[in-house]
């Protein structure tokens, strides 16, 4: 099927994490929040009087992300593997329009090196609402981008 435009529903979204053997695994079946995704930057005032606008520079990036949903004995396993690992993880959020993801539709993500890729420091469990929320950040000196092509 080729790539369609238009809008989507996010049943189309395809969320993939490694586990703590390195291997990118998809966890869809167990997410239903995905927090906001991309690259946000942080940005310095510079105005000077004479400036007609204000001016800014822009800093360092953040590309924070949240996961949750409902507790299943498998994503526990999955997540409790993976946090507070000191070794990166590779993610890949893939965003089908109007049908599972195929490449050249939207995808954010970053494949993990020794030096580059997520870390999870945060799983918790929400036991009165029987769900779980995971907090990963970004690693190393490499941001996460969008693209077209799956991360490996």
């Amino acid at each position: 099927m080729t790539a369609q435009t238009g809008r989507t529903h996010s049943k189309h979204i395809t969320v993939k994490l490694d586990n703590s053997a390195g291997t990118l695994t998809d966890i869809s079946a167990y997410v239903n929040t995905v927090g906001s995704v991309g690259v946000t930057y942080e940005t310095q005032d510079v105005t000077a009087f004479s400036d007609g606008v204000k001016n800014i520079v822009i800093g360092q990036p953040t590309a924070s992300l949240t996961i949750g949903g409902p507790i299943d004995t498998t994503i526990h396993t999955h997540m409790t593997g993976i946090n507070g690992l000191s070794t990166p993880l590779s993610l890949d959020i893939q965003f089908g329009i109007r049908h599972a993801w195929e490449a050249g539709e939207p995808q954010f993500g970053i494949t993990s090196s020794s030096t580059s890729g997520y870390l999870c420091h945060s799983y918790t469990i929400d036991p009165s609402a029987n769900t779980w929320s995971a907090t990963l950040d970004v690693f190393g000196a490499t941001a996460p981008a969008w693209g077209t092509a799956a991360e490996t």
